[in-house]
């Protein structure tokens, strides 16, 4: 079998050829769509489908119905869906998801992986009786390369599960739309949350097929334990290498610009937004608004008041309150950064540093104090770090604060404290350049 899955990997990725942008380079090939590869894989097998609204195929059909189609053909049962943040069909909001119900369109049970059940039980780790009609799982759903971005931890959390009950996987491997794009500091451990598990730099360059590949092959199952990492390498708990099967895609290189021809999640809604959000992003741990609640999600900031940006203001759905986002029913004045050259995005804490100056100059205080930290919706229009501990879970590090307040002290500018910070983190980065190449599908 061991020797099976590298013959897959090597049929898929040695077709690899350079290309331009997706829409215009017929021959990339997604995962999906090498059925003359998997179909034989999953002869007599008992399959699961871990999907949402992203699983598409290059002519829009969705996996389900794809894989339906495919079942007499190639001798297998789709018999289970699973669905993660944001739901099946991609409409709930950050933090939300389906609950377990039967698709009305194929007449299959879904299975939420996300949320706690009417008993309080996190639903991350599918059960053993989730299971027991299952085999084997695909995992198909489109990452942006983020490590805060959900799906990988998703995608952790069932391989822990198909581990445990004796389940194989195999992953329908996508575009990263982040490119070759790896930035920021590898998170740390006591930062470890429900949006980042990894030993990983913030943006890390990997496909899902690749990712999954590292948590496997660097042995980071660790037995349900979302606490810490002292389950790393212990062999009862790992995945055994010949039961994950990727299906790399043709035509593919790291460097390839890739239109994503759905959402991945409903506030990711252009290819300038995910580009942006990796940067953007961070302000979900300030009191300015990253564009949730207006038309242009993580293509614009703003915070009520003209001191800052006279002439460029939006408006805050009043709605946003309830997920707990700032200045919901403001208008709100900042950045418009809807007419950004794509080419030229990358990410950057450089947002995240220019808006610490300006509170900073303008007088504001910067960090709200922990006792107030839980209520910080209270205080959005007082303080500009409203939420320290999640920007220390979205950057992975606990010391940006104490980094920020260092080049305040030394009088650093905006570029001179950007380029200060990054120096902190890049031997650390260079070291997991390395790791990467080791799973590494694509040039």
């Amino acid at each position: 079998m061991r020797h099976l899955l590298l013959t897959v990997l090597f049929l898929c990725s040695s077709l690899a050829i350079s290309a331009g942008y997706a829409s215009a380079v017929p021959g990339i090939v997604l995962g999906v769509d090498q059925e003359q590869i998997y179909g034989p894989l999953l002869k007599n097998q008992r399959v699961g489908l871990m999907v949402n609204q992203s699983s598409i195929n290059k002519q829009g059909r969705h996996t389900i119905d794809k894989l339906l189609a495919e079942q007499d053909k190639y001798q297998f049962t789709v018999t289970t869906l699973f669905s993660v943040e944001h739901g099946i069909r991609g409409n709930a909001d950050a933090g939300l998801g389906d609950d377990n119900h039967i698709d009305k369109h194929s007449g299959l049970p879904i299975v939420s992986l996300y949320g706690r059940d009417e008993d309080g039980r996190s639903r991350a780790h599918p059960t053993e009786a989730q299971l027991a009609n299952v085999d084997i799982v695909i995992y198909d759903l489109q990452d942006v390369g983020v490590r805060f971005f959900t799906y990988t931890i998703s995608l952790h959390h069932m391989l822990e599960s198909l581990q445990k009950y004796h389940k194989k996987m195999m992953v329908f491997d996508r575009p990263n739309p982040l490119g070759s794009h790896v930035y920021g500091p590898i998170l740390e451990e006591a930062n470890i949350s429900g949006i980042g598990m990894h030993p990983i730099p913030m943006v890390h360059g990997l496909t899902s097929g690749e990712f999954a590949r590292m948590i496997t092959g660097e042995g980071w199952l660790t037995n349900f334990n979302d606490t810490n990492w002292q389950g790393f390498g212990i062999k009862e708990y790992q995945f055994p290498a010949e039961d994950l099967m990727v299906i790399s895609m043709a035509n593919y290189r790291h460097d390839t610009p890739y239109s994503l021809p759905v959402r991945p999640s409903p506030n990711l809604r252009s290819d300038l937004a995910i580009q942006l959000y990796p940067s953007l992003g961070l302000f979900e741990a300030t009191s300015v608004n990253m564009g949730r609640g207006s038309d242009h999600p993580f293509e614009q900031l703003g915070f009520p008041t003209r001191q800052f940006y006279v002439n460029t203001c939006y408006q805050v759905d009043i709605n946003q309150q309830k997920t707990g986002w700032p200045q919901a029913g403001k208008e709100v004045c900042g950045e418009i950064l809807t007419a950004t050259d794509i080419s030229q995005v990358k990410p950057t804490i450089r947002y995240l540093v220019d808006w610490w100056f300006k509170f900073k100059t303008a007088g504001y205080e910067m960090v709200i104090p922990a006792a107030k930290e839980a209520q910080y919706l209270d205080y959005q229009e007082e303080f500009f770090l409203i939420r320290p501990q999640w920007l220390a879970k979205l950057t992975g590090t606990s010391k940006l604060v104490t980094l920020l307040n260092d080049a305040s002290e030394r009088k650093l500018s905006v570029d001179e404290t950007v380029q200060f910070i990054e120096a902190q983190w890049q031997p650390e980065v260079d070291s997991y350049m390395q790791l990467r190449e080791k799973y590494k599908l694509y040039p």
